[in-house]
């Protein structure tokens, strides 16, 4: 299987949602929004969806917020998570499994698996564990991760609570989550450029090269840059073009990545990330995007991210006006229209 089978989600249903609902979230191809006051688990939802794709199960915060889930993708193929909390004793598990009782028949499975001949002296269990299928085959880890391309954008800026892997993998400028972020999508920045000259030769060396193709090549770099100048250019800042990896020029004195305002590190993170797809069908989930963005940014910010890749299918949670101001109305549900 390769990545154009998964290009986006369908569908998004979770019962047992927070321990008491059920929910069904049909999706657009293109963009979602989902509004909600804070607290209503909007951030929850996406955060199950983001963990299910990429890792196939939840981490420990989220395991008793879904009692089972399904994400139906455009190949019409389903992600399904179990999450199974069992207090019971074997012989009534035994008789549960004989009339058909799936889950039942799972758990006695997994503790013969893992007892072996102990299992005929245990008596009672408490069991608790994650089951996630995809296609009717048990996955794992990163198995859908893999075929699907798939981000989660966090923009809070918080204080990067000290790490050996963060400090053995990066160097003094990183002191925030927003500061790793840029300083890792730096890095995968210059892997880009690198691919973009690669397809540029193949282009020229091909047997009809054309101006067209060159410029199609170009054109989401190209727009990119269109885009952070003419946000920036209200702080007077400006591309400094002469460098490999991304810094700005203020009055002809260079302005590192991570000097930037908070706002601005946001939205070059979000922009970048876009980029880096490289016009690839992709799905990205934003949690409330619009912290420390000004409001004419958040007006604009879901256009541009179309500019720069028309086929990322884009998931938002928020509660701002300004994210939906410029004609995107018609994609918002709000939390309580996907409960049932």
């Amino acid at each position: 299987m390769n990545h154009s089978d998964i290009e986006y989600i369908e569908k998004i249903e979770i019962n047992g949602f927070l321990g008491q609902k059920n929910l069904k979230w049909h999706l657009n191809k293109d963009v979602n929004i989902l509004s909600g006051l804070n607290g209503s688990g909007k951030s929850t939802i996406l955060d199950i969806a983001y963990h299910l794709i990429h890792a196939a199960k939840l981490p420990k915060v989220h395991r008793e917020k879904a009692k089972s889930a399904y994400i139906t993708f455009n190949n019409t193929k389903v992600l399904e998570y179990n999450f199974i909390a069992v207090k019971d004793t074997i012989d009534n598990l035994k008789k549960k499994a004989n009339h058909g009782d799936k889950e039942a028949d799972h758990v006695l499975k997994i503790i013969k698996k893992n007892e072996g001949e102990e299992f005929k002296k245990i008596k009672a269990i408490e069991f608790s564990g994650q089951t996630t299928i995809y296609d009717g085959k048990n996955v794992a880890n990163d198995e859908i991760g893999r075929l699907a391309k798939v981000n989660v954008i966090s923009t809070f800026d918080t204080q990067l609570v000290p790490h050996n892997a963060i400090k053995s993998l990066s160097d003094e400028s990183v002191h925030t989550w927003l500061d790793w972020e840029i300083y890792r999508l730096q890095n995968q920045y210059l892997d880009y450029q690198l691919q973009m000259s690669r397809k540029k030769d193949a282009i020229i060396e091909s047997n009809n090269p054309t101006k067209d193709a060159l410029d199609e090549l170009k054109r989401p770099h190209n727009r990119f840059y269109e885009i952070l100048e003419s946000l920036f250019c209200e702080t007077n800042k400006k591309i400094n073009k002469e460098k490999n990896t991304l810094s700005f020029l203020l009055n002809n004195k260079e302005i590192l990545a991570n000097q930037l305002s908070s706002g601005e590190k946001q939205l070059l993170i979000i922009l970048l990330t876009v980029l880096l797809q490289d016009l690839n069908p992709y799905i990205l989930f934003m949690d409330e995007p619009e912290v420390s963005l000004h409001l004419d940014w958040q007006m604009k910010l879901i256009q541009y991210i179309r500019d720069i890749n028309p086929h990322v299918q884009i998931i938002i949670a928020t509660h701002s006006p300004g994210i939906i101001m410029e004609g995107w109305a018609d994609k918002v549900v709000t939390i309580n229209e996907i409960f049932q």
